[in-house]
């Protein structure tokens, strides 16, 4: 799953798609443009870099938390698949 993230500095509007990495264990930029045009990480300057990491971190923990004011499309008494019928039935459907 990844997460949007959109803030303004200095005038200039960043639209960051990232996610965290099971693998490396942080945060890894997707996409990211600037003012609406194609950007990367590494084109930033160190602090810069240091500042956008900070700010989706924080971004991420909100996410995951609660903290924040974000809304979700899933509602998870609806979305998640349930199981009503019974073990015969279960039994029935393995081969």
């Amino acid at each position: 799953m990844t997460y949007v993230y959109e803030t303004n500095w200095s005038g200039d509007n960043i639209w960051v798609e990232y996610c965290h990495s099971s693998v490396s264990d942080s945060i890894k930029v997707i996409e990211m443009k600037v003012d609406g045009k194609f950007h990367r990480t590494n084109w930033m300057g160190p602090n810069g870099r240091d500042k956008l990491m900070e700010e989706l971190e924080a971004d991420m923990t909100d996410r995951m938390c609660g903290t924040g004011e974000y809304s979700s499309e899933i509602d998870l008494d609806r979305d998640m698949p349930g199981f009503e019928g019974t073990m015969g039935t279960l039994n029935g459907l393995i081969v």
